[in-house]
C-alpha cells in the first residue's frame, strides 16, 4: 500500500508540474516566432544598411495596412452626393451615376470629361449653365474621379517601392551570413530578413489590388459620365453623323463654293475629332 500511495503521489505531483508549465509554452513559442516587423517594429543592429531597410519595410507595412482606406475615400463623396448608400454594391453607384447625368443631359447640361492636363468635367458649348444643385453633382464627381485617380497613383507608387525593398532584402540576406559573423544578432537579423519577404509580399500585393480598385473606378465613371451625357445628343452642325452629299465630286449639279472658281466642286465639312460639340476650356 505504501508504495502504491507513493507512485501515485508522484504521478499527481509530475501532472501538476505540466499543468503549471504547459499555459505558458504557448506563449513562449509565440514570442519567439512572431518578428519585430510583423508586429510593426524595426530591428535595432547597429548596421547602417540593415537598420535602414528595417526601418523603410516597417513604414512601407503600415502604409499598406492603409490601401483599402485609400481606394475606398473616392466613392464615399460621390455616394453621398447620388444619396446611394456607401455599403452597397459599386455597380449600384455606377448605375446612379451614369442615371444622374443622363438627367443633367435632358435638362440640358452637357458633360464632357478631360483627363488632361488634369482630370474635370466640362460643359459643351450651347447647353445651359449648371445650377445650384446641377454643380454639387458634378462637384462630387470630378472630385471623386481625381481623389480615384491620386490613389491609383499613390498605390502603385508603393508596390513599385514594396518591390524595390525586397531587392534589397534579398541582397541583404544573401550577405548577412559574412557580415553578421560572430555578431550576437545574427539570428535576430535572419528572423527579420526571413520575415520582411513575407511582409513586402503582402504589402505588394495589396497596394496593387487597391490601385487596381481606384483605377477602375475612375474609368468607370468617366464611362458613366460620357454614357449618361450622349444619351440622346442631337447631332453637331457639320458632323460625321450627317450624311454627305452623294453627288461625285466636279458634278456640273454641284453649286460653286463661294471665292473659288464656278467649276469647283464644294469641300466636305472636316468631320470633328470626337464626334462631339466642341467645349469649354
Amino acid at each position: 500500500m505504501t508504495r502504491t500511495s507513493d507512485g501515485a503521489s508522484r504521478l499527481r505531483a509530475a501532472a501538476l508540474a505540466l499543468l503549471l508549465v504547459a499555459p505558458h509554452a504557448p506563449m513562449i513559442a509565440c514570442a519567439a516566432q512572431i518578428s519585430q516587423i510583423e508586429q510593426g517594429r524595426a530591428l535595432r543592429t547597429g548596421k547602417q544598411p540593415y537598420d535602414e531597410f528595417f526601418e523603410a519595410a516597417r513604414a512601407l507595412r503600415e502604409e499598406s495596412l492603409k490601401a483599402e482606406e485609400l481606394a475606398d475615400a473616392a466613392q464615399t463623396e460621390l455616394a453621398r452626393a447620388l444619396g446611394v448608400d456607401r455599403r452597397s454594391a459599386d455597380d449600384a453607384m455606377l448605375d446612379a451615376a451614369r442615371a444622374r447625368a443622363a438627367k443633367l443631359r435632358a435638362s440640358g447640361v452637357r458633360l464632357h470629361v478631360e483627363l488632361v492636363p488634369e482630370a474635370r468635367l466640362v460643359n459643351a458649348r450651347g447647353g445651359r449653365s449648371p445650377d445650384a444643385d446641377d454643380r454639387g453633382v458634378i462637384e462630387a464627381f470630378e472630385a471623386s474621379l481625381k481623389s480615384s485617380l491620386a490613389a491609383a497613383k499613390q498605390l502603385d507608387e508603393l508596390s513599385r517601392r514594396a518591390a524595390e525593398l525586397e531587392k534589397k532584402r534579398a541582397s541583404l540576406a544573401a550577405e548577412s551570413a559574412e557580415v553578421m559573423a560572430g555578431d550576437p544578432q545574427r539570428r535576430d537579423v535572419k528572423r527579420e530578413l526571413a520575415a520582411a519577404e513575407r511582409v513586402l509580399a503582402e504589402a505588394g500585393a495589396s497596394a496593387e489590388r487597391h490601385a487596381g480598385r481606384a483605377s477602375k473606378l475612375a474609368l468607370d465613371l468617366v464611362l458613366a459620365v460620357d454614357a449618361g451625357s450622349a444619351s440622346g445628343a442631337p447631332a453637331r452642325r457639320g458632323s460625321a453623323r450627317r450624311p454627305l452629299s452623294s453627288q461625285p465630286a466636279g458634278s456640273a449639279k454641284a453649286p460653286p463654293q463661294r471665292g473659288s472658281g464656278a467649276g469647283a466642286a464644294p469641300k466636305p465639312p472636316k468631320p470633328p475629332p470626337h464626334g462631339e460639340d466642341d467645349f469649354d476650356p
